[in-house]
């Protein structure tokens, strides 16, 4: 009795308010990676001053259109972290540790969204970055599975195990868009319009199985 009464007075509380910290830290960090990834243009505008705008534009049409992508991706993380983070009712020490590794594929986008841009569209550059893509995926999908687990999910009984199966299916198609990029070097970034058509399918699919349910 006295020694449950110790491990439950030395346990780590889990509170609402744990949980908003952990929320308001992964929005900050999120926040710094999209900044990061303008940067190296702001660095690179300062130079218009010594040629035209068409000039700039011209020359930094590739790395304009690497950060649009590389926005975009981040901004699609990040709606999905919250989205899944609404439906949190709780958190565990899993959770909190898993979380600082999807963090680390947040940040390494901008990294890898850079080296792809200043090497040369060189096909390993893509690579890294789908690797950090599909990585990022990954950790988000595991995520939702111990929230999931840990009925900690306030939708928790309408999801089924289809429904967490469906959620894989983009990280199959972000892993099919590595290797297409790695093959097919004048691809690269682009590959991963593979991963939004796999969005849209499982968009499709969720909505024909509650139409079918219902």
């Amino acid at each position: 009795m006295t020694e449950q009464t110790a491990e439950t007075s030395t346990a780590t509380p889990r509170t609402e308010r744990g949980l908003e910290r952990l929320i308001f830290f992964s929005d900050a960090v999120v926040a710094i990676a999209i900044t990061l990834i303008a940067l190296p243009l702001v660095d690179s505008a300062r130079e218009v001053a010594n040629e035209s705008t068409s000039k700039f534009l011209s020359d930094n049409s590739y790395a304009l259109t690497a950060a649009a992508i590389s926005f975009a991706v981040i901004s699609a993380f990040w709606r999905e972290h919250h989205s899944l983070f609404e439906r949190a009712t709780g958190y565990t020490p899993l959770l909190l540790r898993v979380n600082m590794f999807w963090l680390v594929g947040i940040v390494a986008l901008p990294v890898a969204s850079v080296l792809d841009v200043y090497s040369h569209r060189d096909p390993l550059a893509a690579g890294i970055y789908l690797i950090a893509v599909t990585f990022t995926m990954i950790v988000d999908r595991l995520e939702e599975l111990i929230l999931y687990r840990a009925g900690l999910l306030s939708d928790g009984d309408r999801v089924t195990r289809l429904d967490l199966a469906l959620r894989w299916s983009m990280v199959v198609a972000a892993a099919i868009a590595l290797v297409v990029a790695l093959t097919l070097p004048s691809v690269g970034l682009w590959s991963l319009v593979l991963v939004f058509a796999a969005g849209q399918f499982e968009a499709i699919t969720r909505r024909r199985i509650r139409t079918r349910t219902a």
